[in-house]
């Protein structure tokens, strides 16, 4: 075969050409479709078919333009087609002319895609389709010889994790979720579904004298197909340590075709600290904060100063640090003067070394939260670190907080929903889920959960809790298994702040005040400090109606903040009226609740509480048209809630709802007939023995109707059935004591 003469007869009869212009054209059609069918909300799989249909027509237009030519007569075969009558030429400058217009096409598609989707999106980037864009970075295996080098590989796996995460095109699974398989080899199949990913980043680490080995490699969840991967070799220095992660992640965010905008590109290279001893201790540090136990966040502290010793100039470290101390506060027994200042100076630091540091804003929104209880700078900063840490479940953690703190009850539902799908192992935002699940009525899904929780986490307290808080409440109302539940777990760890808690609670809640006491006593002893403390310190006091005393609490509790009035308005307003102050009483609450009576505004649901107790004020002043005008918009509110409440399957808070017009009856029937409802069918059975000295204002002449008593006596018999069960497991334990015995 003479192989010249074989090429020359391809072009003549223009193989070449039909090639040229149908791979141009293919692949604008595989352009277009790639772009196109997502957004048309197509399936994957009807992309996949236009390519494969687009490669087999290849070598069919191919062999087609080998064995056939277009003459004015039609298609006929080549070898039938007299040379000297051949149109290949003429056909040829139509493929010419094909091919160019091709190329001008792909000129505009390549400039459109460059312009116009990349404005799309800087402008509209959360409407984009980025499901395919997400990733786990599963903990990096340490391969090196000594096993304490642990915390750094750690470091670096949690170092990917954050920097992959501040990109808002890209979903990261969470820190916890991810380092649950940490330890393990598990199908990353399973973790694909799991953590809702569609790929894995893993490897390994060996530190070695001064050189470290980092293999990193980007696998597809769904088949374990290997996209990428890379083995950096380097010398153990910040700033090849940092030089390796932005090669990960820009390697990661080209596999994975996520844009950048430009501020994102300038954070992919950030360097935290030139100094590698600096980093090693802020890597330590990191690990040791996972556990949230006070000791353990001392020693983070310890390792967080020394890091900043090194290198005063290292934003991160100051910013984890005031976020550690308020972590010391909330968790231990830390004095709260010295954590406010600690915390705010800290945090102020490090946002002058860096401006965008998410981290610092988020200590910053925490100690606005919680000790200067400035609410509008707490959401302003923690927007902001939310903005700037878009995949961190917690800094939405901070915000549902917040929201939970202020009333905002939409606002903390979307979030925790939010935060529970970016880090679904995360103990605390399962633990926040299942508490939204209980709102919605939902409680098998939430004791799985939390259940789920109690398997993986045998020591995380707030998981008992919530259980004990399902089993105590409607549609259970198990008060004495609750308890029982609780101190199985408390007889682990008797100096777990929330298990003393909740027995204190529980013990209130079975009508056994001396078994109360003793928790009451044990929570004080241990936890002096903690303001979840001072809290049980006005709650004892408002017990024993020692109102002068709770008054004076109030007080102190108030020294916290400027803003703290305002926080504390309405309890406040309430001992001013049981102090006998009405008028003074009444002000306070006109004065942050101005709107009350103002016929144009619309009540929420936070109003509601604020109403009933104005009611009541005004009532006892004999303003008797307030007292209607506010009877008639809780009536309103409370009919509408009920009816939205009943749509949303959410049975037994729509009655709770229903009942709110029947307070302020002369008839007292409608209330007794709804308080045996909720308790003994509803299983509404917590604060009870307070429930008539707590709510005299309300129900005032109505709690000496026969009626009344006798329902409250059927009451107490039932909690006193509970109470004994309790009793006789604690003796059944060896765990009880003569002077819990009821009447000592």
């Amino acid at each position: 075969m003479n192989f010249g003469k074989f090429v020359e007869e391809l072009k003549r009869r223009n193989v070449f050409k039909v090639a040229t212009a149908y791979a141009i054209a293919g692949w604008i059609i595989i352009q277009v479709t790639d772009t196109v069918f997502p957004r048309l909300g197509l399936p994957d799989w009807t992309i996949t078919l236009i390519i494969i249909m687009v490669l087999i027509g290849l070598p069919i237009s191919l062999i087609v333009a080998w064995a056939f030519e277009l003459t004015p007569d039609g298609l006929q075969k080549s070898d039938e087609v007299d040379i000297a009558e051949s149109v290949t030429t003429s056909t040829g400058k139509k493929l010419n002319g094909i091919i160019i217009a091709s190329l001008g096409v792909l000129v505009v598609l390549l400039l459109s895609e460059r312009i116009f989707f990349a404005e799309s999106t800087l402008l509209d980037r959360d409407t984009l389709n980025v499901e395919n864009a997400s990733i786990a970075v599963l903990p990096f295996v340490n391969m090196s010889d000594d096993q304490s080098n642990e915390y750094f590989s750690d470091g670096l796996s949690e170092e990917l994790l954050n920097g992959l995460a501040k990109l808002e095109g890209l979903q990261v699974a969470g820190r916890t979720s991810s380092f649950q398989y940490k330890g393990s080899n598990p199908d990353l199949r399973d973790v694909g579904t799991a953590l809702g990913v569609k790929h894995i980043l893993e490897g390994s680490v060996r530190k070695a004298g001064n050189r470290v080995r980092v293999t990193a490699q980007l696998i597809q969840a769904e088949d374990g197909f290997h996209l990428w991967s890379e083995t950096y070799d380097r010398e153990l220095s910040a700033t090849e340590v940092f030089d390796i992660q932005e090669e990960i992640t820009r390697k990661v965010v080209v596999e994975l075709k996520v844009r950048l905008l430009p501020e994102e590109e300038e954070n992919i290279a950030l360097v935290l600290t030139q100094d590698i001893e600096a980093y090693n201790a802020y890597l330590e540090a990191n690990q040791l904060l996972t556990t949230r136990q006070a000791d353990d966040i001392e020693l983070a502290i310890d390792r967080f100063k020394e890091a900043i010793r090194i290198d005063p100039t290292f934003a991160k470290a100051h910013s984890r640090l005031a976020f550690a101390y308020y972590l010391l506060w909330s968790n231990g027994n830390f004095p709260i003067e010295e954590a406010k200042e600690l915390v705010r100076d800290y945090g102020e630091k490090a946002l002058f070394l860096d401006g965008n540091d998410g981290d610092a804003y988020r200590a910053l929104g925490s100690y606005y939260t919680s000790f200067e209880v400035d609410y509008e700078k707490a959401e302003n900063a923690l927007l902001r670190a939310s903005e700037l840490m878009p995949n961190n479940a917690m800094a939405k953690n901070s915000l549902v907080v917040l929201y939970g703190t202020t009333g905002e009850f939409v606002k903390r539902d979307s979030l925790i929903q939010v935060a529970y799908k970016i880090d679904p192992l995360n103990n605390v935002l399962s633990s926040n889920y299942s508490g939204y699940l209980v709102r919605e009525e939902r409680w098998e899904e939430a004791l799985d959960i939390l259940n789920a929780i109690i398997e993986r986490a045998p020591s995380y307290s707030p998981a008992y809790n919530r259980i004990a808080g399902i089993q105590s409440s409607p549609p259970y109302g198990n008060l004495d298994i609750a308890f029982q539940y609780i101190f199985e777990a408390y007889k682990a760890n008797r100096d777990d702040i929330n298990f003393i808690a909740a027995l204190y609670g529980y013990s209130m809640d079975l009508d056994a005040p001396q078994l109360a006491d003793f928790f009451s006593n044990q929570w004080l002893g241990l936890y002096p400090d903690n303001l979840a403390s001072q809290s049980l310190r006005l709650n004892l006091a408002l017990n024993k109606q020692d109102y002068q005393t709770a008054y004076d609490i109030l007080q102190e509790l108030k020294q916290r903040g400027s803003d703290l009035e305002e926080v504390y308005h309405q309890p406040e307003s309430n001992l001013l009226f049981r102090l006998g102050e009405l008028d003074q009483a009444i002000e306070l609450l006109e004065k942050y609740n101005p709107d009350l009576l103002t016929p144009e505004y619309t009540y929420t649901e936070q109003d509601i509480g604020t109403a009933f107790q104005y009611a009541a004020y005004v009532r006892e002043a004999g303003r008797l048209d307030d007292l209607d005008f506010l009877v008639s918009r809780i009536c309103e509110f409370s009919e509408a809630d009920a009816a939205q409440k009943r749509d949303e399957g959410k049975e037994i808070a729509a009655f709770f709802s229903s009942i709110n017009c029947d307070v302020f009856s002369d008839n007292p029937q409608p209330i007794i007939d709804a308080i045996d409802h909720m308790y003994f069918e509803l299983g509404t059975k917590t604060g009870w023995p307070s429930f008539t000295t707590t709510n005299d204002f309300l129900f005032k002449e109505m709690i000496e109707d026969e009626g009344f008593v006798a329902l409250f006596d059927r009451i107490y018999a039932d909690l006193g059935i509970m109470r004994n069960n309790v009793f006789q497991y604690l003796k059944d334990e060896g765990e009880w004591k003569e002077e819990w015995e009821v009447g000592n």
